[in-house]
């Protein structure tokens, strides 16, 4: 069986959860002797070398950039007029599964109907709030965690304030769009005017997608949930939880003798994983309280996000950023550490990162929110908080220092994850049925 993957980005250019579990899903299909191959469209900054590559064994072909990457219309209906190179990936490598680790106009909707006319089946993961909500993040207004319906007014509404409109000016625009205004139309006064055509362009475009894949991959309940709100098909959907990395040994795995509490977080630096709450919550507590945090992940000095961060973790001694760890690391390096924080504010669909922690056998105290508190059970192997609480989880890391017995306790209590050799074997039975 051949199977095509088909994310924005791929290691080792792209680093984030998405390009390490599609990384993690190759190997271990190659393991049980599927025949996969990754492609992607190169990014218009031309990070990637156009042409064939291996990344640790995986076959990774970088496609051109697609002209329209920009364009307005095409990023929200999932389009492009221009795919170059697919076809030709298509007939060359003649797949039988079409795996979509997206939803963009560089792996979408005109990708899609591609693979469906040369006779592919066509799976889609869905990785990330943005693949169902315009305003990306599920959160509403930015704050407040939307139940994921999309609608019309709403979606419009929303994206208008929080992209700083007045709330009388965004809840009036979100009413309808001027019929004679043409939303490819250029300038700041059109694309406000234009929001609810492209709120329904967006709606448009999911529920072709849902007609066009054959099997829709979630990672969470909640993501079940809020599919089959939006009329996919219960029939397509296929809850399928992600493994996780081997569990380190005992013999690796270190007790907590350390006089500070030492604590892991690993991630991209941006505003949705709730860095700033970390660190907010450690500034809160008085210096002499023996504890530590160490930083690893890319893109601190790239983003405006992660160079504000920097200025405020400057000359303080609690915080340590580290390199980017590379994927065969990280459990290793975190089975270091007494805790694994995971401050998201908005929903995550996995995350790797607290299935990575587990395998270490290191707890995690994680936002009560998503994905995370699907997977980290409170006060037993981890604890949770509220979400962008800083005080409160201030006050977690308080009752840890002083109590080293509750950290072993909740260390003792960790049940590995299942590991990804076996999620793979499920996800290739979900191939295999596709082809009956």
């Amino acid at each position: 069986m051949k199977i095509l993957h088909l994310p924005v980005a791929y290691l080792p250019w792209t680093i984030g959860g998405r390009e390490v579990y599609c990384h993690r899903l190759c190997q271990n299909l190659q393991l049980l002797g599927a025949d996969v191959q990754v492609a992607i469209h190169q990014d218009v900054s031309g990070r990637e070398p156009l042409g064939n590559h291996h990344h640790e064994g995986v076959p990774v072909c970088v496609l051109p950039p697609i002209s329209d990457h920009g364009d307005r219309v095409a990023s929200v209906s999932r389009t492009t007029n221009h795919p170059i190179g697919f076809r030709e990936v298509l007939a060359e490598y003649q797949p039988n599964i079409v795996h979509f680790h997206d939803s963009c106009s560089s792996a979408g909707i005109t990708h899609m109907r591609l693979s469906k006319e040369a006779g592919c089946k066509v799976v889609m993961t869905y990785h990330s709030p943005g693949q169902s909500c315009l305003q990306s993040a599920l959160l509403y207004h930015g704050k407040q965690v939307c139940d994921g319906k999309i609608s019309g007014y709403r979606c419009t509404e929303c994206r208008l304030s929080y992209a700083g409109l007045p709330s009388p000016v965004a809840r009036f625009v979100a009413l309808g769009s001027p019929p004679w205004i043409d939303p490819a139309s250029p300038g700041k006064i059109n694309h406000v005017l234009t929001a609810r055509k492209m709120t329904e362009l967006h709606h448009s475009a999911w529920l072709e997608i849902i007609e066009l894949v054959d099997a829709l991959h979630v990672h969470a309940a909640w993501v079940k949930d809020i599919v089959l709100l939006n009329g996919a098909d219960p029939q397509k959907v296929h809850f399928l939880r992600p493994g996780g990395p081997n569990p380190v040994s005992h013999l690796v795995q270190l007790k907590s003798h350390s006089d500070f509490l030492n604590i892991v977080f690993v991630g991209r630096c941006i505003d949705i994983k709730g860095i700033h709450i970390l660190i907010a919550a450690v500034k809160l507590l008085p210096k002499e309280l023996p504890i530590k945090v160490t930083f690893f992940g890319p893109y601190w000095e790239s983003k405006n996000y992660g160079r504000n961060l920097l200025q405020q973790i400057k000359g303080d001694v609690r915080f340590e950023l580290k390199h980017n760890l590379p994927n065969t690391q990280i459990v290793e390096t975190l089975a270091n550490y007494d805790v694994c924080v995971v401050p998201s504010i908005w929903l995550e669909t996995g995350p790797l990162t607290v299935l990575e922690a587990f395998a270490a056998g290191v707890p995690v105290i994680g936002s009560r929110l998503g994905g995370i508190v699907e997977l980290v059970r409170d006060e037993v192997d981890g604890i949770l908080f509220e979400p962008g609480n800083a005080h409160e989880l201030a006050n977690i890391f308080t009752r840890l220092a002083r109590n080293r017995e509750l950290i072993e306790k909740l260390k003792m209590n960790i049940k590995p994850p299942k590991k990804m050799t076996s999620f793979a074997k499920d996800m290739l039975s979900l191939y295999q049925d596709l082809q009956k």
